[in-house]
């Protein structure tokens, strides 16, 4: 599996052409768009947009158009996902039976936007989505698959919904549709489908498992972040996708155990699930990647010379591994890390060290960071501060370097 990740988006704009949202498109490690499996795609999609890149980096202010099919809106992942960044689009070969009508109510209920996808104005499609409208805030119609003098003839029938053209690649179309009171547009008349690649960050796949056995087994909440922070791939990406739930709580720094308190059981359980769908987790043979030893080697060596401390306490270990995996935000997906601040209402000793340096945990950090690039002239004048010398850590220092060779 490629340390990296395509991710394809088109922007969708309004009339005044800004836009107000992507959709996201299916890549897989090549770039290419091929897939067997529309859950896996979705899931796919949804990975590298919540747990990868972030809502911050692949969204901003506007909203992610995602295409789901009917086993997903069977599932409850969706209710996972922060409603205020997305909008499904529900394919057009979904059958919209009882259960999936109940589904779709339900989740326009709690909050979340569904679109139609390559609707259609046929006695089959309206006899299949019909019933569904009222949970439909957007409507897509395909340019090159719909008929214009049809279609003036039956936009009656999506009345009060928000009209949207795409695959939009000429101004004679663009005015076509705009003239039938279309408000949003897609297309290369707009702009391309922009793809940008990223660095990825995998867990191992039998440490999915085992943590979404553990929570479904109702083991003890403190023997289940034990087993996550054995995971560093996976507390990384949680890390990253609570920064995209509006208002979650992150103040005083907590420690993985309140973490999952906070998110919760079945909504760890329903993230954890969304990662088992993608098979975006490694399997138990694959080498590890060089952000994973980089992880793994900043959080070692920081408890480790914390631990040579004679104030060394549970406290500062937890504040220590988080300091670790927040620091490593920025290098591994690019995150700038006043972007996580503002997220966070972290500790102000937490804050301290990841912006300024400051305190004991800054220092930890710098003395991590100098053994990383081999500064060890840095390193010896930072253990002076701590009153600790290069014999202090040898052991510390060897295995850090042995895990880099």
């Amino acid at each position: 599996m490629s340390n990296t990740l395509t991710m394809a988006k088109q922007p969708i704009v309004d009339l005044n052409n800004t836009t107000i949202g992507y959709e996201f498109f299916y890549r897989d490690d090549q770039g290419n768009r091929n897939f067997t499996d529309p859950r896996f795609a979705t899931s796919s999609v949804l990975v590298n947009i919540l747990n990868q890149v972030g809502v911050d980096n692949s969204i901003g202010d506007a909203k992610a158009f995602i295409n789901i099919s009917g086993d997903i809106l069977l599932t409850d992942i969706l209710y996972n996902l922060p409603s205020e960044h997305f909008v499904f689009e529900l394919s057009a070969d979904i059958h919209m039976g009882k259960k999936e009508l109940a589904n779709l109510e339900q989740l326009h209920k709690a909050g979340y936007i569904f679109a139609l996808d390559n609707a259609r104005f046929n006695e089959n499609y309206i006899g299949n989505f019909g019933p569904a409208l009222p949970y439909v805030s957007y409507v897509k119609f395909d340019t090159v698959q719909t008929d214009i003098e049809g279609l003036h003839n039956n936009i009656h029938l999506f009345d009060g919904k928000q009209l949207i053209a795409q695959k939009i690649e000429f101004q004679e179309v663009f005015d076509a549709y705009k003239s039938l009171g279309f408000q949003f547009f897609q297309g290369y008349f707009i702009a391309d489908i922009h793809t940008t690649e990223q660095n990825r960050l995998d867990p191992k796949h039998k440490g999915v498992i085992r943590l979404f056995n553990m929570l479904q087994s109702a083991y003890q909440i403190e023997d289940i972040a034990k087993e996550l922070e054995r995971h560093n791939e996976l507390s990384l990406q949680l890390l990253q996708y609570v920064k995209s739930i509006k208002g979650f709580d992150l103040s005083g720094s907590p420690t993985m155990q309140e973490i999952i308190t906070r998110v919760g059981v079945a909504k760890l359980m329903q993230w954890l699930m969304l990662i088992i769908y993608s098979r975006s987790s490694k399997t138990v043979d694959v080498q590890k990647s060089t952000y994973s030893i980089m992880i793994q080697n900043r959080i070692d060596t920081m408890l480790g010379i914390l631990k040579k401390l004679p104030e060394e306490s549970p406290k500062l270990q937890d504040q220590a591994r988080l300091v670790a995996l927040l620091s490593l935000l920025d290098n591994v997906y690019d995150v700038d890390i006043h972007d996580t601040l503002k997220a966070f209402d972290l500790d102000f000793e937490v804050e301290g060290a990841l912006v300024g340096r400051e305190g004991e945990l800054g220092t930890l950090l710098d003395i991590a960071i100098a053994i990383e690039e081999g500064n060890f002239a840095t390193m010896q004048t930072l253990l002076e501060k701590l009153n600790l010398d290069v014999e202090d850590i040898e052991e510390i220092l060897n295995k850090s370097l042995d895990a880099s060779n």
